[in-house]
């Protein structure tokens, strides 16, 4: 037989150099998909604001309700990660950098109509209800929002808080409302008569006052304005497999507690 031609070998060995390729980049994607799944959630970015009793600082070191329950899916998932690993900002800035850099997770977040199509949902981790608060010493009955409107009662809000959400949605006009930068200006507001109202968690506002020295019963709710649940709230680009990841690890922590 003849010696075989050069040109003849190139075409013998084409369908083993791409079989070849092939194969490398197999193992290329499934050692990625292995490196992702060893270290869990570890590439998400996690941020929390002052939210007690789910998530605040105590003695220097986060804390609270969403905290322990966020360390738990990090054991669950085998996360290299721990509370000191969450960013604490305030949260107009949590909340914008949640909507705008994918990986990011904002908790504890009110999961609401408005904001469902915004966000990945990670929970419930528990409920939470919004409410009017006035001051003790200056009761304010309020019947409905349209009522409130009509007395001009100015409220102090956060900005992208849930509370100047739903006043915002219920056509509350902007002239009333007032932006503090977080909870505890938002209290003093109230407390030195700056505005007749606040817009916000009755139970976390309370927990506030009376860590400012008030006493306990210095907030009067006048008006519900939600009942919610809250939520991890993951940036829509986010990967929907780290997505599920988390939802996994939080329906088992959360059986095994009931189990306990």
């Amino acid at each position: 037989m003849g010696l075989v031609q050069p040109s003849l070998r190139r075409l013998y060995r084409q369908p083993l150099n791409k079989l070849m390729a092939m194969l490398w980049l197999w193992l290329a994607v499934v050692a990625s998909v292995q490196a992702d799944e060893s270290s869990g959630l570890a590439s998400l970015t996690f941020i929390t604001e002052e939210y007690p009793p789910y998530n605040y600082i105590d003695n220097q070191q986060l804390t609270g309700i969403s905290i322990d329950l966020l360390e738990a899916i990090f054991a669950a998932t085998e996360t290299p990660l721990s509370r000191h690993d969450v960013r604490y900002y305030p949260w107009v800035r949590g909340y914008e950098l949640a909507l705008s850099q994918p990986n990011t997770v904002l908790f504890s977040t009110t999961r609401t109509p408005a904001r469902e199509v915004n966000f990945h949902w990670v929970g419930p981790i528990d409920q939470d209800r919004v409410v009017l608060l006035a001051h003790r010493d200056a009761p304010i009955v309020v019947d409905s929002l349209a009522q409130a409107i009509d007395r001009g009662l100015t409220v102090v809000v956060i900005r992208e808080d849930i509370g100047a959400q739903a006043l915002l949605e219920a056509g509350y006009p902007e002239r009333l409302l007032v932006s503090a930068i977080d909870n505890r200006s938002a209290l003093n507001m109230l407390t030195r008569g700056r505005v007749e109202l606040w817009a916000y968690s009755q139970d976390v506002a309370g927990w506030i006052a009376t860590s400012e020295g008030y006493p306990k019963d210095i907030l009067t709710p006048t008006h519900t304005l939600s009942e919610s649940s809250l939520y991890f709230a993951i940036n829509k680009a986010t990967d929907p497999r780290l997505v599920a990841l988390m939802q996994q690890a939080l329906n088992k922590v959360q059986a095994g507690r009931v189990e306990r």
